[in-house]
C-alpha cells in the first residue's frame, strides 16, 4: 500500500465559498463564483464563525496570557489598544546592576529575545513595574527614564505584542516571583460588587471579567501588594481570524472543514431562492456537521458535579 506520506491538507476561503455554492446548486463544478457572490458569501462566513463561539467552538481558540500586575491597581484593560500590559509571549531577565532614578541605560543579565520598540517593564524597589519601550540595544536603552531606583537582581520583562481582547476568560491563576502558581477564582459581577473593600491588599484570589468593547476589563481582588506576585495568568477565548482574502485559511482545525462548508451553504441558501424543503434538509446536515465537530474537539478532562 502506498500513501502520500503528507499531512498538509488545508482549505481556503475560496474553497469554502465555492464548495458551499456548489452544494446549493448555484454553481457547477469548475465554475468560479462571481465577485458579488464571493463578497456576500464571505460576509456570511465571517458572521457564522463569530456565532459559533456561542456554541462552544473555542477549544482551539484559547491562548495563555500573562498580565503584569501593579500594586494597588484594581482593574486592567485587556486588548491591543490597552495602556495596561498583557501578552501571550515575553522574555524575562534581571538587572545585572543597581539602577538609579533618571537612568535610561539599563544593565540586564541578557538581552536575548528583545528587539527595538518592544515594551519593557523594570521592577522598581517600591515593587511597581516601570514600563517604557526599548530605544536601542547593546547597551539596552529605554525611552522613559526610571522614576526611582531598582536593585540588582530585580525582574525585567519585555514583549512585542499585546494580547487580544478576551471573548471570555476560561480560568486564571497567579504566579509569584518564584514561578509558583495558585488558582484564582473567577466570579461574577454581583459577587465582585459585594466585596466590601475593593482596595484590600494581598495576593489576588478572585477576578471578575467585564467584556467591555475594544478592550475588556478585568477586576482583581484583593489588589496586588507588589512584593511576591507580579503576574496573573489567564487562559482566554479569542475570536478567530477574519476571512479577508480568498487565500486565507480558516483558524479552525482541518476536521472542521465540512462544518464550514455545510454551515455556509445553509446560511446563504435563502439568498438564492432554494426551496424550503431543500433548505430544511441542508440545515439538518449543517447542524449534524457542526455537532460532530463540537463533540470531537473537547477537553480530555473529568466532569465533576458538586452539591451546594
Amino acid at each position: 500500500m502506498a500513501t502520500s506520506g503528507s499531512k498538509n491538507f488545508t482549505i481556503t476561503r475560496s474553497d469554502i465559498i465555492t464548495s458551499a455554492l456548489e452544494k446549493i446548486g448555484e454553481y457547477d463544478i469548475g465554475e468560479v463564483p462571481s465577485g458579488a457572490d464571493t463578497s456576500s458569501a464571505s460576509r456570511a462566513l465571517n458572521l457564522m464563525i463569530m456565532a459559533w463561539l456561542t456554541k462552544g467552538a473555542d477549544l482551539f481558540l484559547r491562548e495563555t496570557v500573562t498580565i503584569f500586575l501593579q500594586p494597588q491597581q484594581q482593574s486592567y484593560l485587556l486588548g491591543p489598544s490597552s495602556t495596561d500590559h498583557a501578552t501571550t509571549s515575553y522574555v524575562e531577565t534581571t538587572l545585572s546592576a543597581a539602577e538609579a532614578a533618571a537612568q535610561t541605560v539599563i544593565s540586564v543579565t541578557s538581552e536575548t529575545g528583545m528587539t527595538v520598540a518592544d515594551n519593557i517593564g523594570i521592577k522598581l524597589d517600591d515593587d511597581s513595574i516601570h514600563w517604557s519601550t526599548i530605544a536601542s540595544l547593546a547597551p539596552l536603552t529605554i525611552n522613559d527614564a526610571l522614576p526611582s531606583g531598582a536593585a540588582s537582581g530585580n525582574k525585567v520583562y519585555a514583549y512585542t505584542t499585546k494580547s487580544y481582547r478576551p471573548q471570555k476568560i476560561v480560568y486564571a491563576y497567579r504566579r509569584d516571583t518564584s514561578s509558583q502558581d495558585t488558582p484564582v477564582d473567577l466570579i461574577g459581577e454581583i459577587a465582585y460588587r459585594g466585596l466590601s473593600d475593593k482596595a484590600s491588599e494581598g495576593p489576588v484570589n478572585q477576578a471578575w471579567y467585564h467584556p467591555t468593547l475594544t478592550n475588556g476589563t478585568l477586576y482583581t481582588w484583593p489588589v496586588d501588594g507588589g512584593s511576591s506576585v507580579d503576574k496573573l495568568i489567564i487562559v482566554q477565548q479569542v475570536r478567530p481570524d477574519d476571512f479577508d482574502a480568498n487565500a486565507d485559511n480558516p483558524e479552525f482545525p482541518v476536521e472542521w472543514g465540512e462544518a464550514l462548508v455545510y454551515g455556509l451553504a445553509d446560511r446563504v441558501a435563502p439568498s438564492y431562492g432554494i426551496p424550503r424543503n431543500d433548505r430544511l434538509l441542508l440545515k439538518a446536515e449543517a447542524a449534524e456537521k457542526l455537532s460532530d465537530a463540537l463533540d470531537y474537539d473537547v477537553e480530555n478532562a473529568s466532569v465533576i458535579f458538586a452539591l451546594e
